[in-house]
């Protein structure tokens, strides 16, 4: 499938899911983001807030164990199919929940014509985010997407529009020049609508999925590794990791 239908179909499944009565808003990034986190006293930089948020600091969590959740990057090269500086969200703004824990999903498209697929993997990584937020930390468990948001961070205001604003300004920094249009979708409150979401995107995991496989079978081979198991769950993923950079300053060597 190509991403032009991936896309339309994920514009299909908005429309719909406010037919069906969920509630949707959608805020515009804000022309001078460093002036919009000054006004909330919010820091907000790459590598500048590296915060650990113990569970009794914590206010909300954002997906995790028991909960719905997902998160997907998705660069393309064509700027026509992504709405600069649109942040869509599916379900309640921050200021509305009372639960201490909510599924959550996230999706991030982004738009650049000079994005290598190098670029692609690098803007799949979130840590940067988890580095980038006061109060804001991501919880790393493969294959879910688990936020922390701390009791402080509430207090100051920090909302789903917030939150779109600084993921923005993150990659932009992050990435400079190589992102020339970003667009934000949040869901949370709706289970149902996350499992929809995650139906109506898998195409778009699949293609990933198949670029990771081939990269570790390409890796395997260059090591004469014979084993089945998947490379995050391999005892010798650190004597493999070791080995790998020797690999690479021995290349870098011969280029030289």
């Amino acid at each position: 499938m190509s991403y032009k239908k991936i896309i339309e179909n994920i514009r299909t499944f908005v429309d719909q899911e406010v037919q069906k009565g969920k509630k949707l808003t959608i805020f515009k990034r804000n022309s001078t983001p460093s002036n919009y986190f000054k006004k909330f006293n919010i820091n907000v930089g790459l590598d500048k807030c590296k915060d650990i948020i113990l569970q009794e600091e914590t206010k909300i969590e954002l997906g995790g164990e028991g909960y719905k959740s997902f998160s997907i990057v998705y660069p393309i090269s064509d700027l026509e199919y992504v709405m600069d500086g649109d942040i869509i969200l599916i379900g309640k703004e921050i200021e509305d929940i009372s639960d201490r824990n909510l599924d959550f999903g996230m999706f991030i498209l982004i738009g650049g014509t000079r994005i290598s697929e190098k670029d692609r993997d690098d803007m799949r990584r979130f840590n940067f985010l988890s580095n980038g937020v006061e109060g804001f930390m991501i919880r790393t468990i493969p294959r879910r997407f688990w936020c922390r948001i701390s009791e402080d961070l509430i207090k100051k205001d920090f909302s789903f529009e917030f939150f779109g604003n600084a993921i923005m300004y993150l990659y932009k920094q992050k990435f400079k020049d190589l992102i020339e249009s970003i667009e934000i979708l949040f869901i949370n409150s709706y289970p149902n609508t996350i499992n929809e979401f995650i139906e109506t995107t898998s195409e778009i995991r699949e293609q990933i999925s198949a670029k990771w496989k081939k990269k570790i079978e390409e890796w395997k081979k260059r090591i004469d590794c014979e084993y089945d198991w998947a490379c995050e769950i391999c005892p010798y993923q650190e004597d493999c990791f070791k080995i790998k950079e020797t690999l690479v300053e021995r290349d870098l060597l011969d280029e030289r």
